[in-house]
C-alpha cells in the first residue's frame, strides 16, 4: 500500500471485514494540515454491489446536518445524502473503489490533485483504525460519558505522530436553520382579488432528478418545482432549476417555492380551494403564501397525480 495515494490506501480499506462494526460509531480526524476536523461516518450494505460507504464531513456544521438529516428527513435543504458536502469512499464487492467530491447540487466528481494530497493522510488513519477496531469493535466509545459531550479523535501533532484523543463537540447554535421566504406584495395582491375555484385542487413537489443534469464542466443536477390538478392531471406548475454558483444556492432554490407558485396562481388565475404537499419542509416553506391566498394547505404521505407526472415525465427523458 503506497501511504501517499488515496485510492491505494481505500483499496485495503475495502477488504477489511469490519464495516458493520464501524458504522455503529462516528469518529474524528484532526489533521494539521486542515482547517477543520474531518468528521466520520461509515454505513455498510451487505445487500447489494456496495461493502460500505466511509464519508468524510469538513467540520462540525455539515456532520451535525447529516445527522439531524438522518433523524429528520425534512429538516434543512438536503432531499439526499448528495446534498451535503463530503468525500466519499465508495468499496464495491468487486473489490474496487470509487473516490468522489459531494457539493449540494452538483453531480458528484472525482477528487483534485489537492483533494488527493490533503485525503490521503486522512484515509490512512481510518485505514488504522478500521485495523484496531476488529479487536475493539468500541474503541470509539473510549472517550464518550453519559454526560459529557466528546467523541473519538486521531489526532496528528506537531511531530507529525498521531495519537489518540477525545474532542470536545462545539455547542450547537439556536437556532439551527433560519429560512427567509420573500414575497412580492403587489403580486400577493393581484392573487387575492382571483376568483377561488372549490373544484379545484392542486399537488404540488420539488423533486430532485439525479438521472438529470446540466452540460457543463462541473454539472449541477435538475429540480423540479411540479404541480398539477389532483382530478384531471393537468399541469399547473412545471418549473426546472438548478443551484447557482452561489453559497446556499439549493436553500435559495428552497426559498423561492412561494414565490414561484404564487407566479403559477396568476398563470391559471384562480386560487385552488387547497393545495397538497407530501413533506413538512415543503409545507413550511409554502406556507408564508397560504397567509396571504386563502387555499387550504394540506399535507399527505402520498400524492398520485403529481408522483405520476414526474415518474412518466422522467421515464421518457423528456422533463
Amino acid at each position: 500500500m503506497n501511504e501517499k495515494d488515496t485510492e491505494s490506501i481505500a483499496r485495503e480499506i475495502a477488504r477489511l471485514n469490519v464495516w458493520g462494526k464501524v458504522a455503529r460509531h462516528n469518529f474524528a480526524i484532526i489533521s494539521e494540515m486542515a482547517l477543520e476536523p474531518y468528521l466520520v461516518a461509515v454505513s455498510s450494505d451487505a445487500s447489494g454491489p456496495i461493502v460500505g460507504r466511509l464519508l468524510l464531513f469538513p467540520g462540525f456544521d455539515e456532520f451535525r446536518d447529516y445527522r439531524l438529516f438522518q433523524q429528520i428527513p425534512d429538516y434543512g435543504v438536503a432531499m439526499s445524502l448528495l446534498d451535503f458536502t463530503h468525500w466519499e469512499v465508495i468499496a464495491l464487492k468487486d473489490g474496487s473503489v470509487q473516490l468522489c467530491a459531494y457539493a449540494p447540487g452538483y453531480v458528484p466528481r472525482p477528487l483534485s490533485d489537492e483533494e488527493t494530497s490533503l485525503l490521503a493522510p486522512v484515509l490512512y488513519e481510518c485505514y488504522g483504525l478500521f485495523m484496531r477496531m476488529e479487536e475493539d469493535p468500541d474503541l470509539p466509545a473510549k472517550y464518550v460519558t453519559q454526560d459529557s459531550q466528546r467523541m473519538f479523535a486521531r489526532k496528528e501533532g506537531l511531530d507529525g505522530r498521531w495519537r489518540d484523543t477525545p474532542l470536545e463537540l462545539p455547542p450547537v447554535p439556536n437556532p439551527l436553520y433560519k429560512e427567509e421566504v420573500v414575497l412580492d406584495k403587489k403580486l400577493c395582491a393581484d392573487a387575492a382579488k382571483l376568483k377561488i375555484r372549490d373544484d379545484a385542487s392542486w399537488q404540488i413537489e420539488f423533486a430532485q432528478l439525479p438521472n438529470f443534469h446540466t452540460r457543463e464542466a462541473r454539472p449541477r443536477f435538475l429540480y423540479l418545482f411540479a404541480g398539477v390538478d389532483a382530478a384531471t392531471g393537468e399541469r399547473v406548475l412545471w418549473d426546472k432549476a438548478s443551484v447557482s454558483g452561489e453559497p446556499d444556492g439549493l436553500k435559495k432554490l428552497w426559498e423561492g417555492l412561494a414565490a414561484r407558485l404564487l407566479l403559477a396562481v396568476l398563470r391559471a388565475q384562480h386560487v385552488p380551494a387547497s393545495v397538497s404537499v407530501r413533506s413538512s419542509r415543503l409545507a413550511r416553506l409554502i406556507r408564508p403564501l397560504g397567509l396571504q391566498l386563502p387555499f387550504k394547505l394540506v399535507q399527505h404521505s402520498k400524492l398520485p397525480a403529481v408522483e405520476d407526472a414526474i415518474n412518466r415525465a422522467a421515464a421518457t427523458g423528456r422533463v
